[in-house]
């Protein structure tokens, strides 16, 4: 399951609806994991509100963290599968970019998400993304500060412009990074390892699982969402997915993430026999 924009509704919350249905399967013995780009602090709140028996695996940062995470609606419990972070050598050309356009950095290690604004602008972006996020991120002086960290899962470039930071970033990095250009609400572009994305992270959890991607229902509606919904065995694409996200799809839903989309067709497929 995807969060913004597919399990959560615009008010950045699981409906009871969706929290019901995921509930029942759960109950029933049906595997349930999440998928998303945000780090595990922009999730703990949503596992404590969904209160399931058992830990899940929780893909974040987009395919490059993956943990076990469960929680009794007052604490998270967590532990490692498996983690791909990006290069210093990239990184640095990430910094470097940012720096020539004036662009807020943000590197994510571990739960933990750093960033260095660096004008009112960026304190403006900061707080937008909290909004989104729901998490604060750590401020850090300069970002010689923010290198000492270590290598990140994931980097963020926040911007008004996404779509020409993704163009410049094509011509600067080619293929050596996996770009993604952020959703629902594009003000910023992902820089993930070359190779990593939900479709491959998916793959890698199955795989530690021992579990038939064909077997795996996906829910998304953004671009990250794209190699996720093919490489399942069924990918189903929100109403309110954006139409590349849809061409991907196995399926595109008749509900959006504000009409219960994700439970409905769960409640859907169980009635079917295909859950």
């Amino acid at each position: 399951l995807d969060l913004d924009g597919t399990t959560l509704n615009t008010k950045h919350v699981i409906s009871e609806g969706n929290k019901k249905a995921i509930r029942e399967l759960v109950a029933r013995g049906v595997g349930v994991a999440i998928a998303t780009g945000r780090s595990m602090s922009g999730i703990y709140d949503h596992l404590k509100a969904l209160k399931l028996p058992k830990s899940i695996p929780v893909l974040c940062l987009n395919g490059a963290l993956c943990l076990k995470a469960g929680s009794d609606g007052k604490t998270v419990s967590t532990s490692m599968v498996f983690t791909d972070p990006v290069s210093k050598e990239n990184a640095d050309g990430v910094v470097e970019l940012a720096k020539e356009h004036n662009f807020l950095v943000q590197f994510y290690i571990g739960d933990k998400v750093y960033a260095v604004p660096k004008s009112e602008k960026h304190m403006e972006l900061m707080k937008r993304y909290e909004v989104l996020a729901g998490y604060p991120q750590i401020k850090l002086k300069d970002f010689d500060e923010l290198k000492k960290l270590g290598d990140p899962a994931k980097i963020l470039l926040l911007t008004e412009d996404p779509d020409s930071l993704l163009e410049m970033a094509k011509k600067k990095f080619g293929d050596t990074l996996h770009l993604v250009r952020g959703s629902p609400d594009p003000f910023f572009v992902e820089f993930l390892a070359k190779g990593v994305c939900k479709g491959t992270g998916l793959l890698k959890l199955c795989e530690a699982e021992n579990i038939d991607p064909k077997s795996i229902v996906a829910f998304g509606d953004g671009d990250n969402d794209m190699e996720f919904l093919q490489y399942a065995g069924m990918g189903c694409a929100m109403k309110n997915a954006r139409q590349v996200t849809k061409d991907k799809a196995d399926v595109v839903l008749e509900w959006s993430n504000d009409e219960d989309g994700v439970g409905r067709q769960l409640e859907r497929l169980t009635k079917e026999g295909s859950l």
